[in-house]
């Protein structure tokens, strides 16, 4: 049978793919099912067809499957977040593993490591620490604030309750939205490119209480004043700032932020360590899991008091300051520079004097060092790093920076990754370089969704 989209087929699912689609097969065709899990049989719609698989979205569930749930989430049909909460948790976990597992053979032709079983949460909802919304306007012009629509850029879902974020957050959105409302402020039209209100982002502190929220608009707007003392009284907000976006880029980028409530920044402990995370820093956006996914990191990296140790994509030195407290010397190194402010202010507040924050590029940092721990070649096991930890984007290492990361010589290599396919091309990329994959973690940071974090041990051969 050759499927063309708009035709009708049915399917038995066999399998998840990662990205959460459902994977079937149609005679030799593999087919990506949008909507569906593991042991459902569908009636689905074609909507793609390539040479070697198609894609398709569920119309009818015909027999679901045995690890089919019910929905929490009043958004689930409209929102395009949570694509796996049909599954039971349990399985999740389960293909999660298995997926991690599948990338590293499959992709990197990594074996013959340890695999530990993978963390998940208690209660896997209210977990995220940061939810970035957008403005929109429906049909009859009411303003909209939520997240988008499943499949679309351009419509907006109302989304009341996000089960993924806090009560707090959830208000904090609600408090937004119907303060906008009552002072008339218009959302920004992606078509035509007019109007005010962009988008919001809400960060939390879990440790703190801290509750920060960034407005992205326009321009800046004579209402500011009685729209945040009209939020801070509905949501408790401790920081209110606003951020513009002069360009037609649809994303949460500009000038700012400009404070109009409190500090730029929210407080959360971490591994031990207190923490100023700037309005536009990264950090990982799920607290909890972020304490085992650290105390897994600093196991696997196994600092030594007489060595140095290195962190690459350091961030606000959330991983290097801990990791400080083990090794003679950490050399850090991030190329934002507000991000390596707060790691050096981090370090001040937590007492922390050996570590050497580098605003640098990683590549060329590599490849003129500053620091001899970072003077790749050298023979000098004193200064030779024991660890090398990385924390790279979803993209990872660019094979260069790889090349001069496993060049200064570590013993230990540790990987964190949010991508398991880029985690295995590295990994190969890493064996060749002479490191062998020794033990891995997987970490469900990210309940409800298909993606995971990854912990990976690598050493070098003797």
């Amino acid at each position: 049978m050759t499927p063309r989209p708009g035709d009708i087929v049915e399917l038995d699912i066999a399998t998840l793919a990662y990205g959460g689609q459902g994977v079937a097969r149609l005679d030799e065709l593999v087919v990506f099912v949008r909507g569906a899990v593991p042991g459902d049989c569908v009636r689905a719609k074609v909507t793609r067809r390539k040479k070697s698989y198609a894609e398709a979205r569920v119309i009818e569930l015909l027999t679901p499957s045995p690890r089919r749930i019910a929905a929490v989430c009043e958004h689930t049909e409209d929102c395009g977040g949570c694509e796996w909460q049909t599954l039971s948790y349990e399985a999740q976990l389960e293909y999660k593993q298995q997926q991690v597992v599948d990338s590293l053979q499959r992709l990197g032709h990594l074996e013959g490591y340890e695999l530990e079983p993978i963390r998940g949460m208690d209660v896997p909802w209210r977990y995220r620490n940061k939810m970035e919304l957008s403005f929109g306007e429906a049909e009859d012009g009411e303003l909209l604030l939520g997240l988008h629509r499943r499949g679309s850029w351009r419509e907006i879902v109302e989304t009341t309750d996000c089960r993924l974020a806090s009560v707090r957050i959830n208000r904090a959105r609600q408090a937004v939205a119907d303060a906008a409302r009552a002072l008339g402020l218009r959302p920004y039209g992606r078509d035509h490119h007019h109007g005010l209100l962009r988008h919001l982002v809400v960060r939390e502190g879990l440790s703190s209480g801290d509750l920060l929220l960034n407005l992205f608009v326009a321009a800046r707007f004579p209402e500011e004043a009685e729209l945040v003392a009209r939020v801070a009284a509905d949501c408790g907000c401790t920081s209110f700032g606003i951020t513009v976006n002069e360009t037609p880029a649809d994303a949460a980028v500009g000038d700012g932020p400009h404070m109009l409530l409190g500090p730029p920044h929210i407080r959360e402990r971490l591994a031990g360590v207190e923490l100023q995370v700037p309005a536009a820093a990264f950090l990982q956006t799920n607290s909890a899991m972020c304490e085992t996914l650290y105390a897994i990191a600093l196991a696997f990296a196994a600092p030594e008091a007489s060595r140095p140790a290195v962190d690459l994509y350091c961030g606000i030195g959330s991983l290097s300051l801990p990791l400080a407290r083990g090794a003679r010397q950490v050399q850090a190194v991030e190329i934002q520079e507000e991000a390596v402010v707060a790691a050096r202010e981090n370090a001040a507040r937590s007492g922390i004097t050996n570590v050497d924050f580098h605003a640098r590029d990683v590549r060329p940092l590599l490849k003129l060092p500053p620091h001899p721990t970072l003077d790749a070649g050298r023979d000098d096991g004193a200064e030779r790093p024991a660890v090398v930890m990385v924390d790279p984007p979803r993209a990872g290492l660019a094979r260069r920076a790889l090349q001069r990361a496993a060049a200064l010589g570590a013993e230990r290599f540790v990987y964190v990754s949010c991508n398991p396919t880029t985690l295995a091309g590295n990994g190969a990329e890493l064996a060749e370089l002479g490191y062998s994959l020794r033990r891995v973690a997987a970490v469900d940071m990210f309940p409800q969704t298909h993606h995971i974090e990854t912990v990976a041990l690598f050493t070098r051969n003797s």
